[in-house]
């Protein structure tokens, strides 16, 4: 499993910590991503642009009615550190108030207990990436739900959630899928989480090739390579195996660690356990598209 951190954070929060004041405009923009709504207020208009640009398609004019809704503070360091050549996510932790915090190479952050506000100081769109994505790993634990980093393709209002290691095809399979005219949800990090006893939602996130889009999840499995295309009926202990060490987990602690394992046992037991098995050619789409198919009617 991912947790959101590398270096250890104390429980003190970013430098020039503080809440956003209600009172203060939102400069944008604001974004929806499975269904949750957070608002940015980043002041410089150099990062604001680099954000439109990468987050594009996930950008609202104003939160949807009744939406759940967040607010992401950014804010320049006093003294500024030098970008790294290499980065490693941050392990986010718990103060003693229940916020979490988490300390990059050359940022910090800090997200209130509620998750409906959170603070980051330093340079460039990175920081603010790193911060939304722990923001949404969080508001979708709250949920019961998951942030995996797998690949989701859908047809006819039907997704499958496949992980894998590194190397597995989740890159290969999702240009096959969207090479044949099909619905692509995300390639690298996806949003699932329960709908109602039995039901689950899968939604495209904005990160590497993602889009704005929602299916019903109907199987979530693992990868595997081979000269022809199969779905094969797996076991849940074996898919849950490879799922566990593909979820970003907003707080790496045992609290959190459980939480996650709980989620991923419900999910388990309540969507389709699949192995795909594919080349990289069309018989690929031919078979996930018929697995999903026979999901939609079944």
């Amino acid at each position: 499993m991912h947790a959101l951190s590398s270096s250890g954070a104390g429980p003190s929060g970013p430098r020039r910590s503080g809440r956003l004041d209600d009172s203060q405009e939102t400069s944008g923009p604001w974004l929806t991503l499975a269904g949750w709504t957070v608002g940015l207020h980043v002041p410089e208009a150099r990062v604001q642009e680099l954000l439109r640009r990468s987050l594009a398609g996930f950008i609202v004019d104003a939160p949807p009615a009744g939406a759940r809704v967040s607010r992401l503070e950014v804010r320049s360091p006093e003294v500024p550190r030098a970008e790294p050549a290499t980065r490693a996510l941050p392990r986010p932790s718990r103060a003693e108030d229940g916020a979490l915090v988490l300390e990059g190479e050359d940022y910090s952050a800090r997200i209130e207990a509620g998750g409906a506000r959170g603070a980051v100081v330093g340079a460039g769109r990175f920081p603010v990436e790193v911060v939304l994505r722990v923001m949404l790993a969080a508001e979708l634990a709250r949920r019961g739900g998951l942030l995996v980093h797998g690949v989701a393709l859908a047809h006819d209002g039907v997704a499958a959630l496949f992980t894998g290691h590194s190397g597995a095809g989740k890159s290969t399979l999702g240009g096959l899928w969207m090479g044949a005219g099909e619905s692509l949800l995300s390639d690298e990090l996806v949003a699932i989480w329960p709908e109602a006893p039995g039901l689950w939602r899968a939604s495209g996130t904005p990160w590497n090739v993602g889009f704005p889009r929602e299916a019903r999840l109907g199987a979530v499995g693992t990868l595997s390579w081979d000269s022809s295309s199969r779905w094969e009926r797996q076991g849940g202990g074996e898919t849950g195996r490879m799922l566990v060490h593909n979820v970003l987990l907003p707080e790496a602690s045992p609290a959190g660690r459980a939480a996650m394992m709980a989620s991923a046992g419900r999910l388990l037991s309540e969507v389709e356990s699949a192995r795909l098995v594919f080349s990289r050619d069309a018989s690929a789409v031919t078979v996930v598209r018929a697995a999903l198919g026979a999901s939609r009617h079944g």
